[in-house]
């Protein structure tokens, strides 16, 4: 072990939010040394351990939800073990728990609508929020008792299992838990997936509705979903399938915008994937939609080819929307040459 104390290491995130450490050179021969009889490294614990753990239990994705990988690495019980707090759902159990599924919108507080911002003002509530509600939605929250959920990449079953169960003792205690999702629950945000969950709980859930990102924000960047002569249709989309695969495509269709959530991690694989399997010419416009409605909202244009690029040359982060075809250019001035802008362009929301 003492003979690699002074290598480089690259972590990479596997699996399960699992840190694997590679070491320059040869990763099969790293794990050869390490995994070979010898006594625990004094200097690396952690990697040594990790690979003990990893070989015993393998990258089968099913041990997400196995009840005792969750009572491992989270403290949480499986979600289908849980038994129910009624022997069919009620509004409201005697205790007085309930669950409400509220949408914040897509994170400008005055676009939430007036139900939800009465809602998040009562003291009261418990509120579990998504980890990409804005800051400025959070700040409108009375209650002291709020959590987020822990949704990075490779840990969202873990993480939705830990929701459930926060939400189980919440009204198991009498709580009114109010799941505060980003843009509108039913659009992308598994909130159908929560209310059969809070069903089997016995507990039926009221959904107060919100606005969707997927029309909010292209227009908070300008861009008309539709327009005459552009675009007749509008396909929304989301860039990620169940179990983390891609989702089938829209073929193109000149006169169309499509519109995708949760797909900026995967922009350039969509981008090749929609030039190579449906027909979507290179040159087909492309908007991204970064923070809609947030003071630090920011929007980049490009095409097929140059938009992955320009995204990670100005670090675009979730949340943000995507908007394919040619609505993009609709509103965007030409230059003296007629040339459309390409990158970062104004954000029309800072001047408001």
């Amino acid at each position: 072990i003492n003979q690699i104390k002074n290598a480089r290491f690259v972590i990479f995130h596997i699996d399960a939010a699992r840190l694997i450490h590679f070491c320059r050179g040869s990763a099969a021969g790293f794990f050869g040394f390490c995994c070979a009889n010898h006594s625990q490294p004094p200097k690396i614990p952690t990697i040594y351990s990790w690979i003990q753990r990893w070989k015993s239990r393998g990258k089968n994705q099913e041990l997400r939800t196995n009840k005792k990988f969750n009572n491992d690495e989270w403290g949480i019980p499986d979600s289908n073990t849980l038994e129910p707090l009624a022997p069919s759902p009620v509004n409201e159990l005697p205790n007085k728990g309930k669950v409400t599924l509220l949408g914040s919108g897509p994170g400008d507080p005055d676009l939430l609508t007036m139900k939800a911002y009465r809602l998040l003002q009562d003291p009261n509530i418990m509120v579990i929020a998504d980890r990409l509600v804005s800051k400025e939605i959070m700040d409108v929250i009375a209650t002291k008792d709020v959590k987020t959920a822990r949704k990075l990449p490779g840990c969202s079953e873990l993480a939705q299992e830990e929701i459930y169960w926060w939400v189980y003792k919440g009204i198991k205690k009498g709580k009114h838990v109010v799941r505060l999702k980003i843009g509108d629950p039913f659009v992308f945000g598994r909130g159908g997936e929560e209310v059969l969950k809070f069903r089997r709980f016995g507990v039926e859930s009221s959904v107060v509705p919100g606005v969707s990102a997927a029309f909010s924000a292209p227009l908070l960047g300008s861009i008309p979903v539709t327009h005459r002569g552009v675009s007749n249709q509008v396909v929304m989309c989301t860039g990620y399938g169940r179990n983390n695969t891609s989702p089938d495509l829209i073929r193109y269709h000149e006169e169309q915008t499509i519109v995708f959530l949760m797909a900026v991690g995967k922009l350039r694989d969509l981008c090749q994937r929609l030039i190579d399997l449906a027909g979507y010419p290179s040159k087909t416009p492309v908007a991204i939609i970064e923070r809609a409605g947030c003071p630090d909202q920011r929007t980049v244009v490009g095409n097929m080819e140059t938009i992955p690029t320009i995204a990670e040359e100005n670090n675009i982060k979730p949340p943000s929307t995507i908007v394919v075809g040619k609505v993009v250019n609709v509103l965007l001035e030409a230059d003296e040459a007629g040339q459309k802008p390409i990158g970062l362009v104004q954000n029309f929301t800072a001047s408001l």
